[in-house]
């Protein structure tokens, strides 16, 4: 990648000549998650109110076209595809193969979370650059569990205030297990007409593995080998079939939480007053907030006699290798992830824990972080710093994402879990073999 120069610099600053002609424009296409272009491009407006001779355009797909849209331009060299908004576990892949350019050695990354960093690497490269981290708690709804006469678990709610230590006390002693959280959704779950009208439990991100990980993991597994090369004797291990089972009895024994929902559907169920408990991001914050749910946050569960792990890492944004604009292309990158406006207007936006350290300090210490809901993203604080745990890093982590997927949609319908884990199994270690021919 070419690196920046003086003339280049004063380029893409666009001036504009004394007759009021306007520099030459550039166009820069961004592959995007449909759910999160707005956000972006609130960022992107940020960057081309300084440099008025860029335009960013945003092309984007939803959540269940995203990731097979973003491979097929890719794979094809689209060559109008310049900047790539990239799920973090798909680095290793994307760069393996050509799509993504690397990072300039030069760029001067020492703001950034030193795991986050690290992850955007493949083969000790830089291809891809953090936009932010992620933190997943478990919300509660209090009128529910109130009219349920149920105990809610220990957490943050309105009205309330906490200190870095108080959050860390919360999510270090007072997090409730799986156990508890499926005791409490039995009981809060209602049903009138011999309808389900109010239910009890709902993860957010459904079948993904981003969320549902630490399930075998928190309980001595992990999804598959060290190495990557094999999901035998990990996804179909026991700790495994015991996570997995507490999923399917979710949905098949206890019926506590709703079949068929599609991506965007968990959160909106809490923001109706639906559902009492809500394991998800904080970026579903704001949705709440707006719908008027008077709700607690606590931190995200892990089950009894296993070990706390949360869910990590989130989305990264890399320069296509292909793009004729990469140096521009680069400099946006640059502003999204490593500036103090940047960072902060996506984070306003998207309400998702940072990457970039200086906005993280920011959150632990500031005053404007201390009263709810504000003070939610101090238990992410603790989270990342202490039990999060990144997806594994595989060049076939889009098999693995798929097979994980398909795998786990098919226990909530009843499937038995041993059977579906297999499945996921031998699909994952096929595809691992044909990478290797």
């Amino acid at each position: 990648m070419r690196h920046w120069t003086n003339a280049l610099v004063a380029a893409v600053t666009g001036i504009v000549a004394a007759t009021g002609a306007s520099a030459q424009q550039h166009v820069l296409n961004m592959l995007v998650l449909s759910e999160d272009a707005p956000k972006i491009q609130k960022v992107a407006e940020a960057y081309q109110a300084k440099h008025p001779d860029v335009a960013i355009k945003m092309q984007s797909a939803p959540w269940d076209q995203y990731f097979q849209t973003a491979e097929l331009r890719l794979n094809s060299k689209d060559k109008s595809v310049d900047l790539v908004y990239v799920d973090v576990p798909l680095i290793a892949g994307y760069a393996s193969r050509g799509f993504l350019a690397p990072v300039d050695p030069n760029l001067d990354t020492s703001a950034l979370v030193p795991s986050s960093l690290n992850a955007g690497k493949y083969d000790g490269k830089l291809y891809a650059l953090p936009i932010n981290n992620s933190a997943q708690v478990l919300f509660y709804n209090k009128k529910l569990f109130a009219d349920a006469g149920v105990t809610p678990p220990d957490g943050l709610t309105p009205g309330g205030t906490a200190t870095q230590a108080q959050a860390n006390e919360i999510a270090s002693s007072k997090r409730w297990t799986w156990e508890q959280v499926a005791e409490a959704a039995q009981k809060l779950t209602q049903k009138k007409g011999g309808k389900t009208a109010i239910w009890g439990f709902s993860f957010d991100q459904i079948n993904e593995l981003y969320q549902l990980q630490p399930l075998g993991e928190s309980l001595g597994t992990d999804v598959i080998s060290p190495d990557g090369k094999t999901a035998h004797g990990y996804l179909d291990s026991p700790a495994w079939v015991k996570g997995a089972t507490f999923w399917s009895d979710l949905y098949n024994k206890w019926g506590v939480s709703p079949k068929g929902l599609s991506h965007d559907e968990p959160p909106q169920l809490f923001a109706n007053g639906q559902l009492a408990l809500f394991a998800g991001g904080t970026w579903n914050l704001a949705l709440f907030q707006k719908n008027g749910v008077d709700f607690g946050v606590a931190a995200f569960p892990y089950f009894q006699g296993g070990k706390v792990l949360t869910p990590t890492g989130s989305w990264f944004i890399g320069v296509a290798a292909n793009s004729a604009n990469k140096d521009i292309a680069a400099d946006f990158a640059k502003f999204l992830t490593l500036s103090d406006e940047g960072t902060k207007s996506w984070f306003d936006a998207n309400k998702q824990l940072p990457a970039y350290k200086p906005l993280l300090e920011q959150i632990s210490k500031s005053a404007e972080f201390d009263a709810f809901p504000q003070d939610v993203f101090r238990i992410g604080v603790y989270d990342a710093l202490n039990t999060a745990k990144p997806r594994p890093t595989t060049v076939a982590y889009g098999q693995l994402q798929d097979a994980f997927r398909t795998a786990f949609a098919d226990m909530s319908n009843g499937v038995p879990v041993g059977d579906a884990l297999t499945t996921a199994v031998e699909t994952y270690d096929a595809a691992m073999k044909r990478v290797a021919q």
